[in-house]
């Protein structure tokens, strides 16, 4: 007599659900991340669905089942980018890393490791698209208050201005931050990258002489 084979087990309560979660999670990474890739290889212009597609290697109904359009797609790559950028300053704030020695050091940890990357150059290609893409600028105009506003209050925390002026920090270092955005596009006329390393060493020297670190117990 043949035996009959138990039934399969069934999995543990909400198991299906999480393992869908988890699915719907890294379908929308996978497509944020060749989103950034386009972004920094080809421009806002050129990120478009059909090359997110390409390069994300899946269907356009995919995409369009997790992202309704273009904009929202573009939303959501910079509310990760941002996320991104903003961790080491949470661990700053949380005392999880060493500080830097000197502000002219700092500004060059900014540039090596948050702007001059694939993801800092798709960031800058956003903020470029809202000074006329009205639509996006909507879209995202709270995000970046609200990660500004977060950034200034790690700067306030952690940094010293020269200046009279009680916001000079955050002022201070969103200058900083600027000069860096710029030289992203500057660096387009730059042939050496040494001499894009001394311009930062300098614009740091320069921007030490109004700013210091507060205290070395914080993290980067």
């Amino acid at each position: 007599m043949r035996a009959i084979a138990d039934p399969p087990a069934k999995p543990p309560p909400g198991t299906v659900q999480r393992r869908q979660v988890d699915r719907v999670r890294d379908m929308r990474d996978r497509l944020v991340a060749a989103t950034v890739g386009c972004l920094d290889e080809l421009g806002y212009a050129g990120a478009s669905i059909s090359a997110i597609q390409q390069a994300a290697g899946v269907s356009r109904g995919a995409i369009l089942h997790h992202f309704p359009s273009r904009q929202a797609l573009i939303a959501a790559t910079a509310a990760s980018l941002l996320e991104a950028a903003i961790r080491p300053i949470r661990e700053n704030l949380e005392g999880k890393r060493p500080l830097p020695k000197s502000i002219a050091d700092f500004l060059s940890f900014h540039w090596r490791r948050v702007v001059d990357t694939r993801e800092g150059r798709a960031f800058v290609e956003i903020l470029v698209a809202c000074r006329t893409d009205r639509p996006l600028e909507a879209e995202l105009s709270k995000l970046f208050a609200d990660w500004d506003a977060e950034i200034a209050e790690f700067a306030q925390k952690s940094f010293r201005a020269t200046g009279p002026a009680a916001d000079d920090p955050a002022l201070l270092w969103s200058i900083g931050r600027a000069f860096l955005r710029g030289l992203l596009i500057h660096a387009r006329f730059v042939d050496d990258p040494a001499y894009l390393k001394r311009m930062v060493e300098r614009f740091g020297e320069l921007l030490a002489s109004q700013l210091t670190l507060q205290t070395r117990t914080n993290a980067l």
